[in-house]
């Protein structure tokens, strides 16, 4: 049976409505004492989004350097930044920026963002994670793991620790899609993260330190995500403030978050 005139014209309204819904972007920049790197970054940011609705969302972690102030004299138009009084950690400098997006966002179907602040993560990647969003996925990664990447100025003894863990991961908390579970460029869609959100609250993310990224992506798989990778060059040559990272600690974290999410899987 052929549908009436008036419920085609419905239907075709409400695929064009949909079509023609573009997903604001809104970018979360974690922080904490990067210097003319943060501003770097935000500034070509300025420039690759220029065909896009969106925010630059600084998250401020207790910067003790010159960081804002620098930020504050480039007066970019996009950014506005969230203080945290204080260090407190990755985690929580995460958490805070992805609440904030969920909440600002005017739609489930916008976009956010998330990558470093240090000027390794390029943000012409974020055309490409935006399409495969928009083409179905709930989170996508930008992979140090998949076909086509390259990690450039890495020390060799981080980055065979970092390919240990993708496959400690990889094995013991298997995710479908995934094979880069820490890196931090990612690209979520809001309607996930609200959800998340309205189960976990404030302890959507428990994890103060790098160990933090496995532990949110573990979380959100749990809601049946879809999830995509897409190869990324990580320009850790191009890094311009000191690695903020304490390698034992972090494997420690790891193991035991890891042995969390084994039990009560």
């Amino acid at each position: 049976m052929l549908p009436t005139a008036t419920r085609l014209d419905e239907v075709l309204s409400m695929l064009a409505s949909k079509h023609t819904a573009v997903p604001e972007l809104i970018v979360v920049l974690p922080a904490y004492n990067e210097s003319e790197a943060l501003v770097s970054t935000a500034w070509e940011l300025e420039q690759v989004l220029s065909e896009y609705t969106f925010r630059i969302l600084v998250v401020d972690d207790g910067s003790t350097d010159e960081s804002m102030e620098l930020l504050e004299r480039a007066s970019l138009p996009h950014v506005e930044v969230i203080h945290h009084p204080q260090n407190r950690g990755l985690g929580e400098a995460i958490e805070t920026g992805l609440k904030a997006a969920a909440e600002m966002a005017r739609q489930d179907g916008d976009i956010v963002i998330v990558m470093d602040s240090d000027f390794t993560h390029t943000p012409y990647l974020i055309d490409r994670m935006v399409r495969t969003v928009r083409a179905g996925n709930d989170i996508v990664i930008a992979s140090r793991y998949r076909y086509g990447a390259q990690v450039i100025g890495l020390e060799w003894h981080r980055e065979f620790l970092s390919n240990g863990a993708s496959w400690l991961f990889r094995m013991l908390v298997p995710i479908k899609n995934v094979k880069d579970y820490t890196c931090g460029y990612r690209a979520y869609r809001v309607s996930l993260l609200r959800k998340a959100f309205a189960k976990y609250g404030d302890e959507l993310i428990t994890e103060t330190g790098f160990a933090c990224m496995a532990e949110l992506l573990i979380k959100l798989a749990r809601f049946g995500a879809i999830i995509c990778e897409v190869p990324m060059v990580l320009r850790y040559d191009k890094k311009r403030s000191t690695s903020k990272m304490n390698i034992l600690r972090t494997i420690t974290k790891s193991l035991r978050m890891l042995t969390k999410f084994m039990l009560i899987r």
